[in-house]
Formats: C-alpha cells, sequence, structure tokens
C-alpha cells in the first residue's frame, strides 16, 4: 500500500488515557504524531458533561485540566506540528450552553459529533451498541440531523457505527443511510471514514463478512454526492496515530472514489 503524501498526514480524531478507555498520556500521542510526519493533530478526547452523565470519559473535574495541557503541548511542539484543542462528544438538547461555552471559551478550537447514544422517541437513552431493531437506525440519523443543524460540530465521527449491530440490510439501513446524507448535504456537515472501524476487522454478520463500520453501501452513496469527507483515525494506544488503518482508509477512499480533505 503506497504512503500519504506530506499535506494528508493529518488527524482531527484521537483520544488518551483520560477517557478511561484508551492508553497513552496525551505528551505520547503528540511525540507519536510528531515521529509520522504529521503536520496537524487534533485531540478530541471524549467530552464529559457538568453531571458526568456519560461512562468511559474522563470526570467534568478534569475538564479543565485536560484543556490547559493540551494548549501546553500546543506551544511546545509547534511550528513543526500544529496542535488542535477538541472534544468529541455527544448532542443532548439540554445542554446547548454547555457547547457554547466550550467553544466561546477560547481553549476548545473544534467539537466533532460522536453520537454513541441518543434520546430515543420513547424519551429513554439508546446504547448505539446495542440497538434492539434496525428501526432505531433511522431514529438515530434523525437525531444526528438535528445536531447537525445547530451548528456546534465540525464533522461526523464513524456515521455508521449503528452498522455494529447484527442485523440484515433492510429498508430501515437504506432510509437512514439516506436520512444522514441528505441531512450532511443540507447542513454543508462533513462526514468521517473511521479507521477504528477497519481495526475491529472483517467479522461474520447475518448479511455475510465485514468491517462492523465503515459500512460500504453508505459510502457508495456519499460519494454520489460533494459532502466534505475525512479520515479519522480514532487512536486509543499512539501507535494508532498514524498506522496501517488510516492508510487503509485513505487507499478504500480512493477505490470509492471519494477525495478527502486534510484542512479542518
Amino acid at each position: 500500500m503506497s504512503d500519504q503524501k506530506t499535506e494528508w498526514r493529518v488527524n482531527y480524531h484521537g483520544h488518551c488515557s483520560r477517557c478511561r478507555h484508551a492508553m497513552g498520556s496525551a505528551r505520547e500521542y503528540a511525540e507519536e504524531a510528531q515521529k509520522k510526519g504529521l503536520v496537524r493533530y487534533g485531540f478530541s478526547d471524549h467530552m464529559p458533561y457538568p453531571d458526568n452523565r456519560a461512562d468511559l470519559r474522563m470526570p467534568y473535574a478534569e475538564l479543565e485540566e485536560y484543556l490547559n495541557e493540551i494548549w501546553e503541548l500546543k506551544r511546545e511542539f509547534a511550528p513543526q506540528l500544529t496542535i488542535l484543542c477538541g472534544l468529541e462528544g455527544e448532542y443532548m438538547e439540554d445542554v446547548r450552553e454547555y457547547y457554547e461555552s466550550l467553544l466561546a471559551g477560547g481553549k476548545c478550537e473544534y467539537l466533532l459529533l460522536g453520537q454513541h447514544f441518543y434520546k430515543g422517541s420513547d424519551g429513554k437513552m439508546v446504547n448505539v451498541y446495542q440497538m434492539d431493531s434496525t428501526v432505531r437506525y433511522e431514529e438515530y440519523s434523525r437525531f444526528v440531523v438535528d445536531a447537525m443543524r445547530t451548528g456546534y460540530f465540525r464533522y461526523l465521527a464513524h456515521p455508521d457505527l449503528f452498522f455494529i449491530n447484527n442485523f440484515p440490510w433492510d429498508d430501515h439501513c437504506e432510509r437512514a443511510c439516506d436520512i444522514l446524507i441528505d441531512g450532511a448535504v443540507k447542513y454543508g456537515f462533513a462526514l468521517e471514514y473511521n479507521a477504528n472501524g477497519l481495526r475491529r476487522g472483517r467479522q461474520p454478520f447475518v448479511d455475510g463478512e465485514r468491517c462492523p463500520y465503515p459500512h460500504d453501501r453508505l459510502w457508495e452513496k456519499v460519494k454520489e454526492t460533494r459532502i466534505p469527507v475525512y479520515v479519522g483515525s480514532d487512536c486509543h494506544v499512539p501507535g494508532q496515530v498514524y498506522d496501517d488503518a488510516v492508510l487503509a482508509a485513505y487507499e478504500r477512499l480512493r477505490e470509492i472514489g471519494i477525495i478527502p480533505q486534510t484542512e479542518l
């Protein structure tokens, strides 16, 4: 597999040990990014909420420390490596002021939309990893489009995450993809081709062997549009900052016919 051009060596989706399910300090990720020749690296660890409503992420009490740490690294590694300070989070209507305060505070430079859970039509929280039917896929997509509309987020991380559930492709899958794509087109919203899904490897599903995500049937639809697409490493150990999975993601996009974006 061919290496990427220098101008492609960017990543805006990366975690560190603060999220409680990744390994390695923020410094180790910055050092790996510099070692791999990246020109821009964005930290986007999982967003804590003031009420600590979500598991597997830093406590809210650590937020200020995280932001300060990334800014220290930003100054230290410049100008060879441009570091950006961000967060990956879910959209929730009741904390809109929180998103606004993060973006207005001067330290958080961007937010990625990573919808791992959402409020279902019945008012209950739904874990995207544990959906009970493909009907939920459409519900998820409509919720995400509502988040696109707000303008808080730069792009949608792993838009096809819900395909990690083991259901055969059906009309609900088709409509869920169309809802996402129509929303992205309407609001000029970018989508991410997620390398971490490729790292999970090909697995047996009821409709055949495939990676849990990215799902080819969504991306074949995306290529017919002008939706901006980014490759995101979604790294959880330093060695994944720019590894074979990232290279494979760029290669696969070339095969599909999609030219990825590099400027955030």
